[in-house]
């Protein structure tokens, strides 16, 4: 999600650059919590930074994040307010990053609910939706380790929540990142934006085919 927002706020030929020298120190602050060992105040403030400090409303083309409510386990789109804050929500991995209190609510990763958020992209007007499917791991042969391990608890935890919205978008780009966790695989960017790209590239014929089909 975060890297979504920055495209909103960004130039595309930019979004690369930005990604490659972004460091775990600019986003990471430890903290010792029994809900989590990251705060999320410097994700916080570094998506500030990049907006210019303005509110999600303010932003020329729609947004919004994504999160989960605690109490109620159901998904909440922030499509306006403090972008920084509403980032930070929809990016809090329990037991990770320290949920994020929002007004009178508390919010974890938007993950739990809306793994991939096509409905919530057509409640904000989208016609054509482009989902990106980075969620599905393999159920065997799990790595040892606390990332692995918190890695294939969320998806499945998600997956009935995953297929309800892959099954609303037009087109579903998977790239093959079976290697690739979704926590703590941060040294690992180059790597994923590479599969990205190929991905991308090889459902171009089935988004130009359905776009042409498509009427607005």
């Amino acid at each position: 999600m975060s890297a979504a927002f920055l495209h909103r706020v960004c130039r595309p030929d930019r979004l690369e650059l930005e990604a490659e020298i972004l460091g775990k120190t600019d986003l990471v602050d430890l903290t010792l919590s029994t809900s989590g060992f990251i705060k999320g105040e410097k994700l916080q403030n570094y998506i500030n930074r990049k907006v210019g400090g303005r509110q999600i409303q303010q932003f020329p083309i729609k947004f919004a994040a994504v999160a989960t409510d605690f109490e109620t386990g159901k998904a909440v789109a922030f499509n306006q307010g403090n972008a920084g804050q509403a980032v930070r929500a929809s990016a809090a991995i329990p037991n990770v990053f320290q949920p994020v209190i929002i007004g009178r609510h508390t919010y974890v990763d938007g993950g739990l609910s809306q793994p991939v958020p096509v409905s919530a992209a057509r409640r904000q007007g989208a016609n054509f939706v482009i989902a990106v499917d980075i969620s599905a791991r393999p159920g065997k042969n799990i790595s040892q380790g606390f990332f692995s391990y918190l890695d294939q608890t969320l998806n499945v935890m998600s997956v009935s929540a995953l297929q309800n919205e892959l099954g609303q978008a037009d087109v579903v780009i998977k790239p093959q990142v079976l290697d690739l966790g979704a926590v703590g695989g941060f040294d690992q960017k180059k790597r994923a934006i590479q599969l990205g790209e190929e991905a991308a590239r090889a459902a171009l014929p089935e988004i130009k085919r359905k776009l042409a089909a498509y009427r607005y």
